[in-house]
C-alpha cells in the first residue's frame, strides 16, 4: 500500500501542534476555574446558607412570639369606641408570620439544594475525570505525534528528494557526451 503525503508546509503542522498545546493549556485553566466556581457554590450552600436560614427562622419565630404578645396586650387595652382595634399589632403579627414562612421554605430549599448539588457535583467530577483522562492521553499523544511528524519532515526536507538530488559533475559530462553525436 503506497501512500503519499502532499505536504506543502511543515510550518503549518508545527503551528497546529503549537495551537493544540495552547488549547490544552487553556482548557485545563478553564476546567480548573469551573471546578473552583462549583466548589464555591457548594461551600456557600453547605456552610453559609445552612447556618443563615435556621438563624433567620429562630429570629422570625421570636418575632412572631413578640408580635403575638404585643397583640394580646393591645387587645386587653382596647377601648370600645376605637374604630380599628389593634390594627397595627395585627399587621406586625401577619408580617412576622409571613417572614417565618419564608424562612421555613428557605430552610427546606437549602436541604433540597444540598442534595441536588451533591449529586450534580458527583456527575461533574466523573465527566471532568473523563475529560482530564482524554487530555492526558489523547491530546498528549497527538502533540507528540505532530512533533515527530515535523521532525521527520524536517529531516526529509534537509536530505531532499531523490529526483531533485544533484548529479555529480563527472557523471554530468558523461551524460551530455552520450547525448551528443559527434
Amino acid at each position: 500500500m503506497n501512500q503519499q503525503a502532499n505536504v506543502e508546509s511543515i510550518q503549518v503542522i508545527a503551528d497546529f501542534r503549537a495551537a493544540l498545546v495552547e488549547f490544552d493549556r487553556q482548557t485545563r485553566d478553564l476546567l480548573q476555574t469551573l471546578e473552583l466556581e462549583v466548589r464555591r457554590a457548594i461551600d456557600w450552600i453547605e456552610h453559609d446558607r445552612t447556618r443563615y436560614w435556621p438563624q433567620q427562622m429562630r429570629r422570625a419565630t421570636d418575632a412572631v412570639q413578640e408580635a403575638r404578645i404585643n397583640l394580646d396586650a393591645a387587645q386587653i387595652s382596647v377601648r370600645p369606641n376605637d374604630s380599628r382595634p389593634c390594627y397595627e399589632q395585627k399587621k406586625l403579627l401577619e408580617n412576622a408570620r409571613r417572614r417565618l414562612g419564608i424562612c421555613e421554605r428557605k430552610v427546606e430549599l437549602v436541604k433540597k439544594w444540598r442534595r441536588t448539588l451533591a449529586h450534580a457535583h458527583e456527575e461533574l467530577q466523573g465527566r471532568l475525570g473523563t475529560t482530564y483522562q482524554y487530555m492526558d492521553s489523547d491530546i498528549a499523544k497527538a502533540v507528540a505525534a505532530l512533533a515527530r511528524m515535523v521532525a521527520a519532515l524536517d529531516k526529509y526536507a534537509e536530505r531532499g528528494t531523490p529526483s531533485a538530488a544533484p548529479v555529480p559533475a563527472g557523471d554530468a559530462d558523461e551524460a551530455s557526451a552520450e547525448g551528443n553525436p559527434t
